[in-house]
């Protein structure tokens, strides 16, 4: 039986996507997330298999990985973590990554500029936070491309629709993954 990982598994598209890999697949699942053990349940035990972990631990990913064929890497916020999955991935012989990524409009050159760039002060709490997470997702995102990783990018809507969406986009991220693992699987 095919096996997956999702990092991330007790967020919000993690769930989603654990849900309809259960419901349209019959893959078995690594659930790998922070205190996994108090945020999940297992929903099937037979197919999945709940890992607490961090991102940054490289000898706990590398175990995780094992019989993997596919990593979902649901957030993408952190360049640090996201190195380490990579490193993880070649280490445990793991070739194929879906991950999340930036909104489409920001992975041009030109808005990688532009961000780096940007580093006013005056800006408000909220949109100084905004501006340093997609700054991170870009640079994630950028470490994931230039890996020797078979990648598949989901990309995240921008902002305002997000807003506009409110949770809709969050299963139409995780309809979009498991689109992309059949097309991997086939």
């Amino acid at each position: 039986m095919k096996q997956l990982a999702i990092l991330g598994a007790a967020g919000t598209i993690g769930q989603l996507t654990r849900k309809k890999i259960l419901e349209r697949t019959n893959l078995s699942l690594v659930l790998y997330a922070r205190r996994a053990k108090e945020r999940l349940q297992s929903a099937d035990p037979e197919r999945e298999t709940i890992i607490d972990g961090d991102f940054l631990d490289l000898g706990r990913l590398v175990r995780a990985f094992q019989g993997c064929q596919y990593v979902c890497l649901t957030d993408i916020h952190d360049p640090r973590a996201t190195l380490r999955v990579i490193e993880a991935m070649k280490l445990a012989g793991v070739k194929k990554l879906i991950s999340i990524a930036p909104e489409r409009n920001l992975c041009q050159p030109e808005a990688l500029k532009q961000l780096a760039s940007s580093s006013d002060l005056s800006l408000p709490p909220k949109t100084h936070q905004l501006l340093l997470q997609q700054k991170n997702r870009l640079m994630s995102y950028h470490l994931i491309a230039g890996s020797e990783l078979i990648v598949s990018f989901v990309h995240l809507p921008s902002e305002k629709e997000r807003m506009a969406q409110r949770n809709a986009w969050q299963k139409a991220i995780a309809d979009e993954i498991l689109a992309i693992f059949h097309g991997c699987a086939a």
